[in-house]
Order: C-alpha cells, then sequence, then structure tokens
C-alpha cells in the first residue's frame, strides 16, 4: 500500500510540472498523418523517453505502447510508464507511447455495424458505427510503420484499451493476434452486437494457440451496489449486460488455459468503469515486465 502510495503522489507531481508554464517537463507532443485509408488526417499523441534526445538517441530503442481514447488515457498511462521505468523503479522499461484520437470513436473502436442504438446510447448515435477493420488497416499499414520510421523504436509492441476501445483491443487479438506481442484490455463492452466478438473470442481460445502473447483483462464493478458475481452472471437484465459480458470474457480466458497464451485477469470489485483503467493498467504493467520480483 505504501508502494502505491508514492506512485500515485510521482504521478501527481508529474501532472502538476507538466502544467507549469515555462517548464521544460511535457508528457509528449502532437504528430499527425495523412491516411489514404480512411481518406483523412489522423492527429496522434506520443511521449517519448528523455534520453532518447540525448548522446545514446542513435543506438537506444524502445518498446512501444499504443494506446485508444489518448484525449482520456494518455495522461495517465504516459505518467505510469514514465514513473515506473525512473526515478530508480524497473517495474518496466521506458517506452514510446502513441496515443490515438478519434474524430469518431464509435466508428474506430466497433467491430460491426448496429441498426439499432444501445439503450443507453443518444439517439443516432450508433449510425456511423462498423468501422473498425479500415482503422484497424489504417493502423497497421500506415500508422506503425510511420511510428517506426520517425521514432526510436524495438519491434516489441503494446495495446491498450478501455470500454469500446477495450472492444478494439478484443477485436485485434482475436482477428489480428500477431500485430501486437501483448495486451491490455480493460473493462471492455463485450456486449456489443448481441455479443458476437465474445462469441469468436470464446471459439479462438478454444481452437487456436497464442504462443508468445501476454494478455491481461481488468474487469470493473458496475453493476449495482451489493450486487454479487453469481447474482450479476444470473441476472438477465441491461443493467448488468456491461459487466456480465466481461465476467463471461474473464471465464472464456480462465478456461482455457493450455493454448500458449501468458494471461492474467482481475475483478475490481471497488473500481467503477472509470476508475479502473488507472489501477489496472498499474497492475497489467508489473505483470506484463514481471522478472521474478517478489
Amino acid at each position: 500500500m505504501n508502494q502505491l502510495l508514492l506512485f500515485l503522489s510521482g504521478i501527481l507531481v508529474c501532472f502538476h510540472s507538466a502544467a507549469q508554464p515555462g517548464n521544460q517537463t511535457i508528457l509528449g507532443h502532437t504528430d499527425s498523418l495523412r491516411s489514404t485509408i480512411l481518406q483523412e488526417s489522423r492527429k496522434f499523441y506520443v511521449h517519448v523517453p528523455a534520453g532518447a534526445a540525448g548522446q545514446r538517441a542513435a543506438t537506444q530503442r524502445y518498446p512501444v505502447v499504443y494506446l485508444f481514447d489518448a484525449d482520456a488515457q494518455f495522461a495517465a498511462a504516459t505518467s505510469m510508464v514514465q514513473y515506473l521505468s525512473t526515478n530508480y523503479n524497473a517495474v518496466c522499461p521506458q517506452m514510446i507511447v502513441v496515443g490515438l484520437l478519434h474524430p469518431d470513436r464509435r466508428k474506430d473502436l466497433t467491430p460491426t455495424h448496429v441498426a439499432t442504438d444501445p439503450p443507453f446510447w443518444a439517439a443516432g448515435a450508433s449510425r456511423t458505427s462498423g468501422g473498425g477493420e479500415p482503422f484497424i488497416a489504417f493502423l497497421e499499414q500506415e500508422l506503425m510503420p510511420y511510428i517506426d520510421r520517425h521514432y526510436p523504436t524495438q519491434p516489441r509492441k503494446l495495446l491498450i484499451g478501455h470500454s469500446l476501445g477495450g472492444l478494439a483491443v478484443m477485436q485485434i487479438f482475436v482477428h489480428h493476434t500477431r500485430l501486437f506481442d501483448s495486451y491490455i484490455c480493460l473493462d471492455p463492452s463485450m456486449w456489443w452486437d448481441n455479443q458476437t466478438l465474445l462469441q469468436e473470442t470464446k471459439r479462438a481460445l478454444e481452437t487456436r494457440r497464442f504462443p508468445g502473447t501476454s494478455f491481461y483483462l481488468g474487469i470493473a464493478h458496475t453493476a449495482a451496489e451489493g450486487l454479487d458475481i453469481p447474482t450479476v452472471l444470473a441476472d438477465t437484465t441491461p443493467a448488468t449486460l456491461h459487466m456480465r459480458s466481461g465476467l463471461t470474457l474473464q471465464r472464456y480466458f480462465e478456461l482455457n488455459p493450455h493454448n500458449g497464451l501468458k494471461y492474467q485477469g482481475k475483478y475490481y470489485p471497488n473500481e467503477s468503469h472509470m476508475s479502473v483503467p488507472f489501477i489496472a493498467e498499474y497492475d497489467a504493467l508489473r505483470f506484463l515486465f514481471d522478472t521474478g520480483r517478489k
């Protein structure tokens, strides 16, 4: 607990420092790329470790973290990576962080089009849904080669996504597995399109092997306070659909331990949908870069 409190204090210091006028401590910068696949320019945030600008710049290379929903997630994730890889910490290596921005996240991050709006979405919100595959093609064929050309990257690549971003993580894991070495999936919206991707994931975990791939799954408590897991899983109402889908996904992973995947999943009973990314990313990085430290 003391270590976590110190870590959180460090993150707050980092945020405060980055916001000061004239201060040289920054989290990253904005870059952009014209996509022929998407027929538009895309902006993204990039954090490069400070050492990349020094004398070792010609030889020092870094793993790359790709992150969806950068407007909401980039600052926390980048500060965490920065803190856990410096200041005498060695939880994870220094890494480049690429945060993707989404002009229409419901388009980018959904695998299929749905004609009917989910009950908790505004009318017409699903009109542009189902653009996941073109977005993944942009990621694989345009953005990732661009990052490799312009930044000091290593081959190792990680992907982080939350909510609809977690749904997109699952789409890539199931249908484009080798695109990333490690996946961090946070409270994903596996209810999408009558749980179609959830069932595709079940089949993939049962029939395929995933050597050399790591996966961390974090599930929040999004049902009513006081409902336990058996009650949530037995329920059939929309109120528990998000959590039920996530817990079912966790069960599918646990039922297939011999497919070569390095997997860890955790249910966070005291975290909400919006609070879970921060603590789960911390746990995920410790899991993915565990070196046997006790």
